[in-house]
């Protein structure tokens, strides 16, 4: 039987329909565009990519995206008036600094710069405490949250699920298994250094893969019934080919459900990001 795809691009238009219309309404009512700033230092040709894919998908659903694009040599001290202005501005909602940075800049100063009501990627260390604390105003990272949102969309409760996520990064692997905990899940970490995983993965009901390394889960470590949400990209320079944690071919034929890559937390994190965006709007809607 073939397993059920999780459909990324499919979930992200299914709900920013609802996300157009909620704008829309809200300027026909005389409130101001949600406005996103996306703060990027220096040319990336990954980030002007994901820079892209963000401004198309925000000017879809009708928020004002502003690309702020700061040449590689500034200073440190410059940066951070720029993000300090973007605080104080009240027709920006949301902030997010691209990374990477130049290896001069100090990123975690920059991150913990952005006010954390504008964080909307969630970075900054109280929102990273209130999701470490179970709070519900925190702002989740946007990956994190896509990854949730995903599995709701086609109705896949974690609560009292056993759940492996591997990969112990900042920016997905711990705040996921954080956002897992919170939704009443039962959580493991592993990573690539961990023995034996398989120990770990055959024993889950659903596994989230987010190492960076193509093809890393197998046939040898899933089995039927399960559900594999790949988060890993890895860009192929040979040929040009996007890959994810999980060997697809072998992994899909025995799982329940599984997530494509790309097309399938890609296009949620992005989705995310504006969710996040929009939950800081409607705050201040609400205030006004």
């Amino acid at each position: 039987m073939a397993p059920l795809i999780l459909d990324g691009k499919k979930t992200q238009r299914d709900i920013s329909e609802g996300m157009r219309h909620f704008v829309n309404d809200h300027v026909k009512k005389g409130f101001v565009n949600p406005c996103l700033a996306i703060v990027q230092v220096g040319d990336d040709k990954a980030s002007d990519s994901y820079i892209r894919n963000k401004k198309k998908f925000g000017e879809s659903i009708g928020v004002q995206v502003l690309h702020i694009h700061l040449p590689k040599d500034i200073s440190e001290a410059e940066v951070l008036t720029e993000i300090k202005s973007l605080n104080t501005d009240e027709s920006v909602h949301g902030i997010i600094l691209q990374l990477p940075l130049p290896r001069d800049l100090n990123k975690e100063l920059l991150i913990e710069a952005i006010h954390h009501s504008k964080d909307v990627d969630g970075l900054t260390s109280k929102n990273v405490k209130g999701l470490w604390v179970g709070s519900d105003k925190s702002l989740v990272p946007a990956t994190s949250r896509g990854i949730l949102t995903l599995l709701k969309h086609y109705n896949i409760d974690v609560r009292g699920k056993k759940v492996v996520v591997i990969g112990r990064s900042a920016l997905v692997g711990k705040p996921t298994a954080m956002l897992m905990l919170k939704e009443n899940a039962t959580v493991s970490i592993c990573h690539s250094e961990t023995p034996n995983i398989e120990t770990y993965t055959l024993d889950a009901d659903i596994i989230i893969s987010a190492v960076g390394r193509p093809r890393f889960i197998t046939s040898y470590h899933v089995r039927p019934g399960q559900i594999v949400i790949d988060v890993g990209i890895t860009i192929d320079t040979m040929d040009k080919v996007c890959k994810g944690d999980v060997d697809f071919a072998e992994v899909a034929p025995i799982v329940k459900a599984i997530s494509p890559v790309p097309g399938g937390v890609g296009p949620m994190t992005v989705l995310s990001l504006f969710q996040n965006l929009l939950d800081v709007y409607t705050k201040k809607v609400i205030q006004l």
